[in-house]
């Protein structure tokens, strides 16, 4: 997770990522104090307040974690392409990018080719691009070769051409 740290900071920005770790903690706060006459009562309520906020936060990251490891992947993965089989819209939103599944046949540059998945973050007004079918560059990870990522910019480059 803390491997992550960086790339979470690019994918919400400063503002974004100081919104999911502060809020939750001042609302804590405030809960804490309004139950601070008993005090019994304002520690059960500031445990059980913090548990939720922790869970709240970790569930944000979890869903996040995607888009971070592309972030990573694009970062220090190595070239290749790829043949799209199969491709699905997660649901999640970030800015006016889609996470998208992905089930991909990578062809590295040398060897053979591989099946491989990915969920990655997709520009909305660059999805028309990325169908069953389409080859797309993909970055790949030096130590898992099958932890790959799409590389939305320069696809979206080569649609232009």
């Amino acid at each position: 997770m803390l491997r992550l740290l960086p790339y979470y900071a690019r994918v919400l920005g400063l503002m974004g990522l100081v919104t999911v770790v502060l809020i939750p903690c001042g609302l804590v706060g405030m809960i804490a104090s309004v139950a601070a006459d008993d005090p019994a009562t304002a520690a059960a309520v500031t445990v059980l307040a913090g548990g939720f906020t922790a869970a709240m936060v970790g569930y944000f990251l979890w869903r996040l974690r995607p888009a971070a490891e592309g972030l990573r992947l694009a970062t220090l993965g190595r070239p290749a392409r790829a043949r799209i089989d199969t491709m699905e819209e997660t649901g999640v939103t970030v800015g006016t990018s889609l996470l998208v599944r992905f089930r991909l046949t990578v062809s590295p540059p040398a060897g053979l080719p591989y099946a491989a998945a990915c969920t990655d973050l997709v520009p909305r007004l660059a999805i028309g691009q990325f169908r069953p079918g389409a080859e797309i560059e993909v970055m790949v990870d030096p130590d898992d070769p099958a932890r790959v990522t799409v590389r939305p910019a320069e696809n979206q480059a080569r649609a232009d051409e």
